[in-house]
């Protein structure tokens, strides 16, 4: 549904800042979370054509979307696996270079959130980056404020998203995401993004202002302790 590029959003805007925050993959153990379609990877591998990671796993707690993801979006080489966060990650200690979970922790409560959190850092070798993307706070509050969320159960809301979609999500605030992965270990640099002109031209019925970011960027290094 969402297509080779993941929505208007992601195709104009956020995939670009994303993999901008990417050095390399040469040589890498690189794990996507919450892959859904498996869109992204693809788009990770044209970006760093010539280079070859050491491995690559494409996960995500559903067997129909991980059908997708190697059907539509093959990598070869890659290994397809469903992995639910809420669970212990079957992966060794600092075993991992790269982590991307791009609109995924959004979908967690907070304590299966930390403890995700928690097995991302365990995971995570010593220079190790996890790059992550939520809805931006300020958007899902202003979604909130045109009461346009709809309880979800579990502390979490229904969001809005394409052809009838609904999509969990969390009402905590940019600062809560922060303090969640500083405490699990993280560095954590953060970047707004918003929408741009074709963005808001496919999206015709985006009901927020222009200075309202769309999604929040969390660019996370492990904290390296004396």
């Amino acid at each position: 549904m969402t297509g080779h590029s993941g929505g208007p959003l992601k195709r104009y805007v956020l995939n670009e800042r994303l993999l901008a925050r990417i050095e390399s993959v040469g040589g890498l153990t690189i794990l996507e979370l919450g892959a859904g379609n498996g869109y992204f990877l693809p788009l990770l591998m044209r970006r760093f054509s010539g280079q070859t990671p050491d491995r690559l796993l494409i996960t995500d707690q559903s067997q129909a979307l991980l059908d997708i993801a190697q059907t539509t979006f093959r990598i070869d080489g890659a290994e397809y696996a469903r992995l639910d966060v809420q669970q212990p990650f079957p992966l060794e200690d600092a075993s991992v270079d790269l982590l991307l979970a791009i609109m995924l922790f959004n979908e967690l409560p907070t304590g299966m959130l930390t403890a995700a959190l928690a097995e991302c850092r365990r995971i995570l070798r010593a220079d190790g980056q996890l790059l992550a993307a939520v809805p931006h706070p300020a958007f899902v509050q202003a979604l909130a404020k045109k009461g346009a969320l709809t309880d979800f159960g579990r502390g979490l809301f229904a969001m809005p998203g394409a052809d009838g979609l609904k999509l969990p999500v969390s009402r905590r605030p940019v600062e809560a995401y922060t303090l969640l992965l500083t405490c699990a270990g993280f560095r954590v640099a953060l970047e707004d993004v918003y929408a741009d002109e074709k963005t808001r031209h496919e999206k015709s019925g985006l009901s927020v202002g222009r200075n309202t970011p769309l999604a929040l960027i969390c660019d996370c290094r492990v904290e390296l302790t004396p």
